[in-house]
């Protein structure tokens, strides 16, 4: 039998380490735990040596799955850098690009935005998962994702796309609109928001002036277009980012409430794991959002 590792086996191995269990695991990789399973068994055939210890509740690195799996993560990397640059001929764009982005901001733009891309450069194939989560860029496969602010501290490179910043919005014919004139009055109103939200309560700005109000919404939803519905359909008021408010206040379907007032600004990223890993598709496709999103 051959000696050379299999990258794909190595990545389930390290996924299964980094997950605690092979079913975690295999949803991450979106594979079949039995595939997943005998990746991993194959792996440590091919070796000689037993990676991992199982038991019927837990499971562990062995000291020889200890040692691989300090240098996995580099040797992934690496084979990630080179199978990015295939298929790139005197710099000019073309391939697969496997990327990720919120939900809200998927839904809203991308599709127009994807859509001139692929005019501009149909060389490149683009395929876009919508996930709410920050996905691990090496360990599933994505050459980028869009995040929203603030990033913790990593050795993955981010460039800013546009801050973004939620809005107070109602249905125009929501009763009661007209006393509502300072924060403070929220409290009155029928409140709607994510089944996930901020923690510490809603927080408010005019200017210098930061207000908190407290924020426990009797209707959570699990998607800003959901909240956006319900909004419309007369739930209540809600505060929605302003790349989902903007469109529906411009047809009337939403009016801004406390227009004056704003959450704080967030900055909006696109993030990917190293300035090597930047092939000339993702460039392209870079400055193609940026273009699109360019602020004012």
């Amino acid at each position: 039998m051959h000696n050379d590792l299999d990258l794909t086996a190595l990545r389930g191995f390290r996924t299964v380490l980094r997950e605690g269990s092979f079913s975690a695991a295999a949803l991450t990789l979106r594979v079949p735990k039995s595939t997943l399973s005998k990746r991993v068994a194959d792996l440590e055939a091919q070796l000689g040596v037993r990676l991992i210890e199982r038991s019927t509740r837990t499971l562990r690195a062995t000291q020889e799955g200890e040692i691989l799996a300090t240098r996995a993560d580099r040797l992934l990397g690496e084979a990630e850098d080179i199978r990015r640059a295939l298929g790139e001929s005197g710099g000019q764009p073309r391939g697969h690009l496997r990327l990720s982005a919120p939900q809200s901001f998927g839904n809203v733009l991308l599709g127009a935005i994807t859509a001139d891309f692929r005019r501009l450069y149909p060389d490149v194939t683009l395929e876009i998962h919508f996930l709410d989560r920050a996905p691990d860029l090496l360990e599933e496969g994505f050459d980028g994702c869009i995040r929203f602010g603030p990033l913790e501290d990593s050795i993955q490179v981010a460039r800013r796309l546009l801050h973004g910043q939620a809005m107070l919005v109602a249905a125009p014919d929501l009763p009661g609109l007209d006393t509502l004139k300072r924060p403070e009055d929220l409290k009155r109103f029928q409140q709607v928001g994510l089944a996930t939200i901020w923690p510490g309560g809603l927080c408010l700005q005019n200017g210098d002036e930061d207000v908190v109000q407290p924020y426990d919404p009797p209707l959570r939803l699990g998607s800003h277009l959901a909240v956006r519905d319900a909004v419309i359909a007369g739930a209540g008021i809600a505060a929605l980012p302003s790349i989902v408010a903007c469109p529906e206040i411009a047809t009337g379907r939403l009016v801004r409430v406390l227009p004056e007032w704003s959450t704080p600004r967030k900055a909006i990223y696109f993030v990917y794991p190293s300035a090597q890993s930047v092939t000339a598709r993702l460039r392209v496709f870079i400055d193609h959002l940026a273009q699109h999103l360019a602020e004012d």
